[in-house]
Protein backbone atom coordinates (compact mmCIF):
# COMPACT_ATOMS: atom_id res chain seq x y z
CA UNK A 1 0.00 0.00 0.00
CA UNK A 2 1.31 3.42 -0.92
CA UNK A 3 1.30 6.24 1.61
CA UNK A 4 1.16 9.10 -0.87
CA UNK A 5 -1.50 11.70 -0.04
CA UNK A 6 -0.64 13.96 -2.98
CA UNK A 7 -1.08 13.18 -6.66
CA UNK A 8 0.63 9.82 -7.28
CA UNK A 9 1.87 10.97 -10.67
CA UNK A 10 3.58 13.93 -8.98
CA UNK A 11 5.13 11.64 -6.37
CA UNK A 12 6.46 9.38 -9.14
CA UNK A 13 7.74 12.41 -11.04
CA UNK A 14 9.67 13.61 -7.98
CA UNK A 15 11.11 10.14 -7.37
CA UNK A 16 12.21 9.87 -11.00
CA UNK A 17 14.09 13.18 -10.67
CA UNK A 18 16.22 11.83 -7.84
CA UNK A 19 19.80 11.00 -8.83
CA UNK A 20 21.00 7.41 -8.33
CA UNK A 21 21.42 6.53 -4.67
CA UNK A 22 24.52 4.95 -3.13
CA UNK A 23 24.58 1.17 -3.37
CA UNK A 24 23.24 0.47 0.14
CA UNK A 25 20.22 2.75 -0.24
CA UNK A 26 19.48 1.39 -3.72
CA UNK A 27 19.70 -2.17 -2.39
CA UNK A 28 17.35 -1.33 0.47
CA UNK A 29 14.83 0.16 -1.92
CA UNK A 30 14.96 -2.98 -4.07
CA UNK A 31 14.59 -5.30 -1.05
CA UNK A 32 11.74 -3.21 0.32
CA UNK A 33 9.82 -3.62 -2.93
CA UNK A 34 10.37 -7.39 -2.81
CA UNK A 35 9.50 -7.89 0.87
CA UNK A 36 6.97 -5.12 1.46
CA UNK A 37 9.13 -3.33 4.02
CA UNK A 38 8.11 0.21 4.97
CA UNK A 39 10.44 2.90 3.59
CA UNK A 40 10.20 6.67 3.60
CA UNK A 41 11.48 6.62 0.01
CA UNK A 42 14.20 8.64 -1.72
CA UNK A 43 12.40 12.00 -1.89
CA UNK A 44 11.66 12.09 1.83
CA UNK A 45 15.11 10.65 2.49
CA UNK A 46 16.69 13.56 0.62
CA UNK A 47 14.41 15.90 2.57
CA UNK A 48 15.67 14.48 5.88
CA UNK A 49 19.25 14.72 4.66
CA UNK A 50 18.85 18.38 3.72
CA UNK A 51 17.16 19.27 7.02
CA UNK A 52 19.93 17.59 9.00
CA UNK A 53 22.69 19.03 6.83
CA UNK A 54 21.39 22.60 6.70
CA UNK A 55 20.67 22.70 10.45
CA UNK A 56 24.20 21.54 11.28
CA UNK A 57 22.89 18.64 13.36
CA UNK A 58 25.51 16.40 14.97
CA UNK A 59 23.62 14.56 17.71
CA UNK A 60 20.48 12.88 16.38
CA UNK A 61 17.86 10.50 17.76
CA UNK A 62 15.58 8.25 15.71
CA UNK A 63 12.53 6.68 17.35
CA UNK A 64 11.47 3.62 15.36
CA UNK A 65 14.23 2.72 12.93
CA UNK A 66 12.74 -0.23 10.97
CA UNK A 67 15.19 -1.05 8.15
CA UNK A 68 17.80 1.64 8.77
CA UNK A 69 16.88 3.45 5.53
CA UNK A 70 16.02 6.80 7.13
CA UNK A 71 18.95 6.37 9.50
CA UNK A 72 21.31 6.06 6.54
CA UNK A 73 20.00 9.27 5.00
CA UNK A 74 20.46 11.10 8.31
CA UNK A 75 23.93 9.67 8.79
CA UNK A 76 24.94 10.84 5.33
CA UNK A 77 24.35 14.35 6.66
CA UNK A 78 25.80 14.15 10.16
CA UNK A 79 28.55 11.50 10.08
CA UNK A 80 31.05 13.45 7.92
CA UNK A 81 31.13 16.14 10.63
CA UNK A 82 31.67 13.56 13.35
CA UNK A 83 27.99 13.32 14.29
CA UNK A 84 26.23 10.27 15.60
CA UNK A 85 22.74 8.80 15.52
CA UNK A 86 21.10 6.90 18.36
CA UNK A 87 18.06 4.83 17.37
CA UNK A 88 15.35 3.12 19.44
CA UNK A 89 13.68 -0.01 18.05
CA UNK A 90 11.64 -2.71 19.79
CA UNK A 91 11.73 -5.39 17.07
CA UNK A 92 14.90 -7.56 17.24
CA UNK A 93 14.65 -8.57 13.56
CA UNK A 94 14.46 -4.95 12.47
CA UNK A 95 17.39 -4.10 14.73
CA UNK A 96 19.55 -6.70 13.00
CA UNK A 97 18.39 -5.47 9.60
CA UNK A 98 19.06 -1.82 10.38
CA UNK A 99 22.45 -2.50 11.92
CA UNK A 100 23.47 -4.56 8.90
CA UNK A 101 22.48 -1.95 6.33
CA UNK A 102 23.90 1.01 8.25
CA UNK A 103 27.20 -0.82 8.73
CA UNK A 104 27.26 -1.77 5.06
CA UNK A 105 26.76 1.90 4.19
CA UNK A 106 29.91 2.71 6.17
CA UNK A 107 28.29 4.46 9.13
CA UNK A 108 28.47 1.72 11.76
CA UNK A 109 30.87 3.69 13.97
CA UNK A 110 28.41 6.59 14.10
CA UNK A 111 25.31 4.51 14.83
CA UNK A 112 23.96 3.08 18.08
CA UNK A 113 20.69 1.18 18.22
CA UNK A 114 18.94 0.43 21.49
CA UNK A 115 16.48 -2.42 21.79
CA UNK A 116 13.49 -1.54 23.93
CA UNK A 117 9.97 -0.21 24.11
CA UNK A 118 9.83 3.28 22.65
CA UNK A 119 8.43 5.23 25.60
CA UNK A 120 10.26 3.55 28.47
CA UNK A 121 13.55 3.80 26.56
CA UNK A 122 12.93 7.39 25.53
CA UNK A 123 12.25 8.35 29.12
CA UNK A 124 15.79 7.24 29.99
CA UNK A 125 17.47 9.21 27.19
CA UNK A 126 19.15 12.39 28.33
CA UNK A 127 19.95 14.47 25.26
CA UNK A 128 19.99 17.20 24.30
CA UNK A 129 19.68 16.30 20.63
CA UNK A 130 20.04 18.56 17.64
CA UNK A 131 17.51 16.52 15.68
CA UNK A 132 14.87 13.93 16.57
CA UNK A 133 13.13 11.85 13.91
CA UNK A 134 9.87 10.44 15.28
CA UNK A 135 8.66 7.59 13.08
CA UNK A 136 6.21 5.64 15.23
CA UNK A 137 2.96 7.60 15.06
CA UNK A 138 1.12 5.10 12.87
CA UNK A 139 2.15 2.25 15.18
CA UNK A 140 0.68 3.77 18.34
CA UNK A 141 -2.60 2.45 19.68
CA UNK A 142 -4.05 4.70 22.35
CA UNK A 143 -5.43 8.15 21.67
CA UNK A 144 -2.97 9.76 24.11
CA UNK A 145 0.21 8.00 22.98
CA UNK A 146 1.14 10.45 20.21
CA UNK A 147 0.87 13.38 22.62
CA UNK A 148 2.93 11.46 25.14
CA UNK A 149 5.63 10.99 22.50
CA UNK A 150 5.66 14.73 21.89
CA UNK A 151 5.86 15.44 25.62
CA UNK A 152 8.91 13.18 25.86
CA UNK A 153 10.66 14.57 22.78
CA UNK A 154 10.46 18.32 23.34
CA UNK A 155 12.57 18.41 26.54
CA UNK A 156 15.25 16.34 24.82
CA UNK A 157 15.71 18.85 22.00
CA UNK A 158 18.29 21.59 22.37
CA UNK A 159 17.06 25.15 21.75
CA UNK A 160 17.03 25.55 17.99
CA UNK A 161 16.83 21.79 17.55
CA UNK A 162 14.49 20.13 15.06
CA UNK A 163 11.79 17.52 15.62
CA UNK A 164 10.65 15.72 12.47
CA UNK A 165 7.54 13.53 12.68
CA UNK A 166 6.55 11.18 9.88
CA UNK A 167 3.04 10.05 8.81
CA UNK A 168 1.25 13.04 10.32
CA UNK A 169 -1.43 13.01 7.59
CA UNK A 170 -1.98 9.25 7.81
CA UNK A 171 -3.30 8.53 4.30
CA UNK A 172 -5.59 11.57 4.71
CA UNK A 173 -7.44 9.77 7.52
CA UNK A 174 -6.82 12.87 9.69
CA UNK A 175 -9.70 14.46 7.75
CA UNK A 176 -12.21 12.05 9.31
CA UNK A 177 -14.44 13.23 12.14
CA UNK A 178 -14.95 9.75 13.58
CA UNK A 179 -11.44 8.39 13.22
CA UNK A 180 -9.84 5.36 14.84
CA UNK A 181 -7.86 5.91 18.09
CA UNK A 182 -4.48 5.92 16.31
CA UNK A 183 -5.67 8.59 13.89
CA UNK A 184 -7.30 10.64 16.67
CA UNK A 185 -3.93 10.59 18.40
CA UNK A 186 -2.24 11.95 15.27
CA UNK A 187 -4.92 14.63 14.96
CA UNK A 188 -4.17 15.70 18.54
CA UNK A 189 -0.44 15.57 17.84
CA UNK A 190 -0.84 17.87 14.84
CA UNK A 191 -2.88 20.39 16.79
CA UNK A 192 -0.33 20.27 19.59
CA UNK A 193 2.75 20.94 17.45
CA UNK A 194 1.04 23.89 15.76
CA UNK A 195 0.12 25.53 19.08
CA UNK A 196 2.97 24.38 21.33
CA UNK A 197 4.56 27.34 23.17
CA UNK A 198 8.07 25.92 22.70
CA UNK A 199 7.78 25.00 19.04
CA UNK A 200 7.60 26.69 15.64
CA UNK A 201 6.05 24.15 13.28
CA UNK A 202 4.80 23.40 9.81
CA UNK A 203 3.25 20.31 8.21
CA UNK A 204 4.42 19.47 4.70
CA UNK A 205 2.20 17.22 2.51
CA UNK A 206 5.09 15.14 1.23
CA UNK A 207 4.42 11.41 0.97
CA UNK A 208 2.30 10.66 4.09
CA UNK A 209 2.82 14.06 5.68
CA UNK A 210 5.84 15.35 7.62
CA UNK A 211 5.66 17.60 10.68
CA UNK A 212 8.71 19.82 11.12
CA UNK A 213 9.16 21.60 14.43
CA UNK A 214 11.92 23.91 15.64
CA UNK A 215 12.37 24.37 19.37
CA UNK A 216 12.40 28.04 20.22
CA UNK A 217 15.66 29.54 21.51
Amino acid sequence: MRDDITNIAIEDYLADLMPPRPHTLAELERSAREHGWPLIGPVEGQFLYLLARSSGAREALEIGTATGYAATWLLRAIAPAGGRLVAIERNPERIALARSYVTHAGYGDHFTIIEGEWFSTLEQMEGPYDLIFLDILRHLQGEREALHALELCVPKLRPGGILIADNVLCNALVLEDDAAPTVRGIQEFNRAIMTHPQLESVIVPLRDGIGICRKRD
